[in-house]
């Protein structure tokens, strides 16, 4: 018993060190899935921890506590704030973010309220939808897997009462799950069907003016503008090249005059290589910003084991103060809620 522990021990830091494979080597069955849950190989660890030591095994308990370790190290850029180092963010709307206590009302001069969610294709509560958007005062709603149905439904649920402007993408036959689309509070100063190419559904944005969405009638300041897009990348089992190329295409917007923000179902975390090549060309990530760790988003109907396939991202000229994960009625994802301003 002794030896078959130590040799899954050793199988399982393969398993955790194939997060190092470049970007286009890990785009081949399972790799997405397997890196996806590297958070989790915690639980192997330390069972085999306690195992291999009752057993007399030291090698073999040396090499759980080391995969315990590096699983640890993984996560603990998502948890900067234990030194000090949470970046562009108060200590006040991080706490705000996770304790789950954003009240709504109206939002401060600049600082926008965002928030995007998978619909499942087309099942998500079209009415929870549009509470969530009246209660937590949103003033940018990205949606994916949508379908004509579900976006009616909303409009009768009164969202476009609540968000009256609206950008979709084409409807393609290749669509993953459905189109995305996106709705905000103030009036455009500018608005695209496909912002960028992902291999995917098309990734629609528009433009605002920041202080547009507290300040309404404000005058439209060119310095001030945020292009928000909605974005899906391709699920690996739809294709895994697609996956990896348009998860790494996300990088284009590192280096956008403007400031940039994509939310959506990026169907990537943290362990994924191509994500953190993003994350190398000065994208940043809400949930590493506020660092006060990672936001899980999906499977919503429990709440282990969870992953973070949900994002915010955005370039430079952005600032993330808060984040959060509200889970909706019918989908299989959770709501993701940020707060940001220009810089």
């Amino acid at each position: 018993m002794a030896v078959v522990l130590t040799i899954i021990a050793v199988l399982l830091l393969i398993w955790w060190l194939l997060r190092f494979v470049p970007a286009g080597v890990e785009a081949h069955m399972p790799m997405p899935y397997s890196t996806a849950l590297d958070r989790h190989l915690w639980v192997p660890a330390v069972i085999g921890a306690v195992w291999s030591a009752a057993l007399g095994c030291w090698w073999g308990a040396a090499l759980y506590a080391v995969l315990l370790v590096l699983v640890i190290a993984g996560e603990s850029p998502y948890y900067r704030h234990l030194f000090g180092r949470t970046a562009n963010t108060s200590r006040a709307t991080a706490n705000t973010a996770t304790d789950g206590t954003d009240r709504p009302g109206a939002s401060a001069d600049g600082v926008i309220r965002a928030m995007t969610l998978n619909c499942r294709y087309g099942r998500a509560d079209a009415e929870n939808i549009v509470r969530l958007v009246r209660e937590r005062h949103i003033d940018v709603l990205a949606l994916e897997e949508l379908t004509d149905e579900l976006v009616e439904r909303l409009s009768h649920a009164g969202l476009n009462a609540l968000l009256p402007y609206c950008q979709q993408g084409a409807q393609h036959a290749g669509d993953n799950g459905g189109f995305n689309a996106i709705w905000s509070r103030a009036e455009p100063v500018g608005r695209i069907a496909t912002f960028l190419n992902i291999h995917a559904a098309d990734v629609p944005a528009i433009t605002i003016d920041a202080d547009a969405c507290g300040t309404p009638g404000a005058p439209s300041d060119p310095g001030r503008q945020v292009t928000f897009a909605a974005a899906h990348t391709k699920s690996p089992m739809r294709g895994c090249r697609e996956w990896s190329y348009g998860v790494r295409a996300l990088d284009a917007i590192a280096t956008s005059p403007k400031p940039v923000v994509v939310l959506g179902d990026l169907n990537a975390c943290l362990d994924h290589r191509c994500l953190r090549d993003v994350l190398a060309t000065g994208v940043h990530d809400a949930s590493l910003d506020v660092a006060h760790g990672p936001t899980l988003t999906f499977p919503s109907w429990t709440p282990w084991p969870r992953i973070e396939l949900d994002h915010a991202l955005a370039n430079s000229g952005v600032v993330f103060h808060s984040v959060q994960a509200i889970t909706v009625r019918d989908t299989d994802h959770r709501a993701l809620l940020v707060t940001l301003s220009v810089r």
